[in-house]
């Protein structure tokens, strides 16, 4: 009777172990899933998120577009005429500022090869 007793202490103690082995594989499995689960959803997220702000921007951009049409279509024979009397004028400033660029590009590509007034310049003069 004593044996039996032993031997069923002895299995309740391996029972609890291997509960807790178990338990523990468990958990790790379930871990690994919530983990992979988690990465999902913040990708997903941040591509919705992603969308989402195109659509604004795109919904933002529809929405000037419109206004701008609207408020072209209101303009009389007159300020139709100053309007593209302005384009034009900022045509040219345009042209302009794009000329001069070019120039101090150029400029500053310009090599130097001599330079005047250095000491070299003061010592063959005496």
């Amino acid at each position: 009777m004593w044996e039996d007793l032993g031997k069923t202490l002895v299995n309740a103690a391996y029972a609890g172990v291997g509960a807790v082995v178990l338990a523990a594989e468990q958990a790790g499995k379930l871990g690994k899933v919530l983990i992979e689960r988690g990465e999902e959803a913040v990708d997903r997220a941040g591509q919705y998120s992603e969308e989402l702000h195109q659509k604004v921007q795109d919904d933002i951009q529809r929405r000037r577009d419109e206004a701008l049409d609207e408020k072209i279509s209101s303009l009389n024979a007159q300020q139709r005429e100053d309007l593209r009397r302005r384009l034009c004028e900022l045509d040219e400033i345009e042209r302009q500022a794009a000329e001069i660029a070019a120039q101090e590009e150029a400029s500053q590509g310009a090599e130097i090869t001599e330079i005047h007034g250095g000491p070299q310049d003061s010592e063959e003069q005496e």
